[in-house]
């Protein structure tokens, strides 16, 4: 049970960052929970259905929200299939901060190269009955978050081959973007 419990702590990390983030930073004052950003942020505009698609080998539908209230969530479109919260932190400490920050995490976590980014890692915690995984990729302050749970029967390579791809594209939306 402690492994599950952790592993949940791992998939929660994502929303809590704001508020661990926060109080390990010395800005004044505080930031927003998700930092001071020009106009309003989405990791779902660095994704599309073909991208996800192409990464995990599933079809996804995609929730950006509403205007004013940004969200980022991939539902399958088949039973059984991988599902997926993405969110975002401007965080000029950077991911090192972060993890430090966080204290001991129990699962593996693998410290990844994705393209443009200055950083970025996957904790990874396979479950009897599902995996998850939560994805972090830096790009100058921001760092972008992807979690996912994916239900038994899973295939962990291809989904850690589908979160390096959904990373990437994260990353290269916020080049383009010139958030970094």
């Amino acid at each position: 049970m402690r492994v599950r419990r952790n592993a949940l702590a791992a998939l929660l990390l994502a929303p809590l960052l704001g508020g661990l983030l926060t109080a390990c930073s010395e800005d004044e004052p505080p930031p927003s929970p998700h930092g001071e950003a020009a106009e309003p942020w989405n990791p779902c505009d660095g994704i599309t259905p073909a991208q996800a698609r192409k990464a995990f080998g599933t079809a996804f539908t995609i929730d950006e929200g509403a205007e004013g209230e940004p969200r980022c969530v991939l539902t399958p479109q088949e039973k059984g299939g991988p599902a997926m919260e993405a969110n975002y932190l401007l965080f000029p400490a950077g991911l090192d901060a972060a993890f430090e920050g966080m204290g001991e995490l129990e699962g593996e976590i693998l410290e990844i190269d994705v393209p443009g980014a200055d950083d970025a890692r996957l904790v990874i915690s396979p479950e009897q009955d599902s995996l998850l995984i939560s994805g972090f990729v830096q790009n100058g302050d921001l760092i972008q978050t992807l979690n996912l749970v994916d239900p038994a029967p899973f295939d962990r390579a291809a989904a850690v081959r589908g979160m390096r791809q959904a990373l990437a594209a994260f990353s290269a939306h916020a080049q383009s973007a010139d958030i970094t």
